[in-house]
């Protein structure tokens, strides 16, 4: 066995080959602590799904989160995040990134307060449901819907079977529209698909749960609001 001058020679030849192929040498990486909401969420177990059993009335609850898109013939992947209301399943917010992080998250949530304003809604009490991801967890996003616009944070605990409005709309849309997303040939030409996409499921697909009518058509009938929006546009 090399030890010594030998040992320390060889590691560093190693090292630099490493770098010339901008590589390196793997590290033990202590295992991240919870954070505080994690460990809150954890206390409270049983307890942070307020969405469970809710009869919301139209714009009432929200439900997100993000799902990862393969586009470019399936060579490139993006990341799609969309809040869908509960009652209406009308979607006032989206955004495509290429990474599942709180920027993608909080242009999302943007795009959702400035639908919300122009329709003259307040977001306080409203409720956000979604998954404990290190997102939804996170300082920046609960000071933008909790401490900001005072929504009610709601928690999915296990995973995103305890969040079937997104995961319904991820399936509608990756069956619908799969074959434009995986054409796109970059990430603008991909937000054009979701933005035509949203377009059209807000104001032309009829939903079942909604007596067969587009979103827009049903919260026209009962929040006095246009149906059509020709300005609906998404977060970029």
């Amino acid at each position: 066995m090399r030890s010594g001058p030998a040992k320390r020679s060889t590691t560093g030849r190693l090292r630099r080959l490493l770098s010339e192929h901008e590589l390196a040498l793997p590290r033990q990486v202590s295992k991240q602590s919870s954070s505080p909401v994690e460990k809150i969420l954890k206390k409270a177990s049983g307890q942070p799904n307020l969405a469970e059993g809710l009869d919301p009335g139209p714009l009432e609850a929200f439900s997100t989160d993000f799902t990862e898109v393969a586009y470019a013939g399936g060579n490139r992947k993006a990341y799609l995040m969309a809040v869908v209301d509960l009652e209406s399943k009308y979607v006032p917010g989206w955004a495509v990134g290429p990474s599942a992080d709180r920027q993608l998250a909080l242009r999302c949530w943007e795009r959702v307060r400035e639908r919300m304003a122009a329709l003259n809604l307040n977001m306080a009490g409203r409720t956000i449901h979604h998954d404990q991801d290190s997102v939804c967890t996170s300082y920046r996003w609960l000071r933008a819907v909790l401490l900001n616009d005072g929504l009610r944070v709601s928690y999915s605990e296990n995973g995103a079977k305890g969040n079937p409005w997104t995961e319904s709309l991820w399936g509608r849309t990756k069956t619908e529209v799969g074959s434009q997303i995986a054409e796109a040939s970059s990430l603008p030409a991909l937000r054009d698909v979701f933005d035509s996409r949203f377009k059209y499921y807000n104001q032309e697909r009829r939903h079942s749960s909604i007596g067969y009518v587009p979103p827009c058509e049903h919260l026209g009938q009962t929040l006095d609001t246009p149906e059509s929006e020709p300005q609906l546009t998404a977060a970029s």
